[in-house]
């Protein structure tokens, strides 16, 4: 046996042990703390480049309509608004909810990702075929558009494509890659601005540009279904996405028409009121609410960013705390530009759309006012949707239309565009409390108990 230790020896080993000791728990929580920093650095960096490339889309998508508007006859241009109201119309209808139903479906079973994207491919395919088959035997039969029938139907047909390259996007959304969809945006839009000018330049006709925007959504969605096929074999390549069992009518019926509802009746919500305007107060009244209403719809860019980024992590999330941290983001950044727009709407309206439209002003700062509860109800429905509340999304949705129809009955005749902007107001405000209530009755994640046990 050796010697036993001197009292001073004795403690300076307890000393050195304490220190280890310590040492030891404090890497972990060192190697924690820099996974949680590089975690915000990449999420920051994934929102700000989604935001850019949405930005930069749209701006290229707005500079082929002025090329379009300038160089077209007005029969032509016609043609076109109304090819590309059609195809956005069949790409809503074909979808129904598929592509955010995958999205959530990859982000809680990543490692099922392959046979998901061909399951939903699959079924997306044959509901593109055959929504597109209806619309062109419509106006096939009806001859609407002639003689530009195959303009029209061209125009649809980009739409179906990049329906199509939409839902592959919200496959990678599922496994947290934002940023291949942000690239290939990129891409898609700005290929399209530079074809479709060099087209306009040499044969200005609607049909050649309905062509000129074909191609790169073709191409787009070749190469997307190449990379997304390579992800879901795990890096390894493939002959296109695993072949899976196509939904049965349960699933869809389940699980995916909720969110299509949902979706198409927030979109006639958005849109109804134009022509509520229209029938009570007139087109000039309509033109002035629709040119302020775009600049809040503008503004809402940047929450859409955020929820395409932070989806995955609301549909795995077993608490709130996802919520609540984007909940605070986007209705921060709500509220910080809802109040420097409002100071600023009496010189910015006219300034944008000239002296005639400074009528609108007060109605875009009661718009303004309802901008952070558009921006909070986005993250709660992607919330309540993530949590397998997509019933209630679309029980809420229709509630909101009705609600919004039957006020601004009351206030648009009597208050004009401005009883129109109150009305979306209140109809946000009703949207918030019904999607709060539903949160607290939605299990917080699988297999995990409401939110009203939780807190009760």
């Amino acid at each position: 046996m050796g010697a036993p230790l001197t009292p001073r020896a004795h403690e300076l080993s307890r000393l050195r042990w304490r220190k280890s000791f310590f040492a030891s728990r404090n890497r972990p929580r060192r190697h924690e703390d820099t996974k949680k920093s590089y975690d915000v650095h990449r999420e920051a960096t994934l929102v700000a480049y989604r935001a850019f490339s949405d930005v930069a889309g749209k701006g290229a998508f707005f500079l082929v309509t002025v090329l379009a508007a300038r160089l077209l006859s007005a029969r032509g241009f016609g043609i076109f608004s109304l090819g590309t109201t059609l195809g956005w119309l069949t790409a809503v209808v074909s979808d129904f909810g598929i592509q955010l139903h995958l999205a959530r479906e990859v982000a809680r079973r990543p490692a099922e990702a392959g046979a998901l994207l061909g399951s939903w491919l699959r079924a997306r395919v044959w509901t593109s075929a055959a929504v597109f088959a209806v619309v062109a035997l419509g106006l096939a039969a009806t001859g609407f558009g002639d003689p530009y029938g195959a303009a029209l139907i061209l125009l649809v047909l980009v739409y179906i494509i990049s329906g199509l390259v939409e839902l592959l996007y919200y496959f990678y959304r599922g496994l947290s890659r934002s940023d291949i969809e942000s690239t290939l945006t990129l891409w898609q839009r700005f290929g399209m601005l530079v074809i479709a000018g060099v087209v306009l330049a040499w044969r200005p006709e609607v049909t050649t540009l309905a062509v000129a925007m074909l191609v790169p959504a073709v191409l787009t969605l070749a190469y997307s279904l190449r990379l997304a096929s390579k992800m879901a074999h795990g890096g390894r390549g493939g002959n296109g996405p695993p072949r899976s069992p196509f939904p049965t009518r349960q699933v869809f019926t389940r699980d995916v028409m909720p969110i299509g509802l949902g979706i198409v009746l927030s979109a006639m919500y958005f849109r109804v009121d134009v022509f509520l305007i229209e029938g009570w107060r007139g087109t000039e009244a309509v033109a002035q609410y629709n040119a302020v209403f775009r600049l809040v719809e503008a503004l809402r860019l940047f929450p859409a960013a955020v929820l395409a980024v932070a989806l995955p992590s609301l549909c795995r999330a077993i608490d709130v705390r996802p919520l609540v941290r984007v909940s605070a983001l986007v209705t921060g950044f709500a509220m910080v530009v809802s109040l420097a727009l409002w100071v600023a709407a009496g010189w910015l309206v006219p300034f944008v759309y000239g002296a005639a439209y400074s009528g609108a002003v007060p109605a875009f700062r009661i718009l303004l006012v309802s901008f952070p509860l558009m921006s909070l109800n986005y993250a709660l429905t992607h919330q309540l949707v993530g949590w397998n509340g997509h019933r209630a999304f679309a029980a809420l949705a229709g509630a909101a239309l009705l609600f919004n129809v039957a006020i601004n009955a009351r206030l648009i005749p009597t208050m004009s565009i401005a009883g129109a902007a109150w009305a979306t107001l209140w109809t946000e405000a009703l949207l918030t409390i019904g999607c709060v209530a539903a949160l607290r009755l939605t299990p917080l994640g699988p297999g995990a108990e409401p939110l009203a046990a939780t807190v009760a």
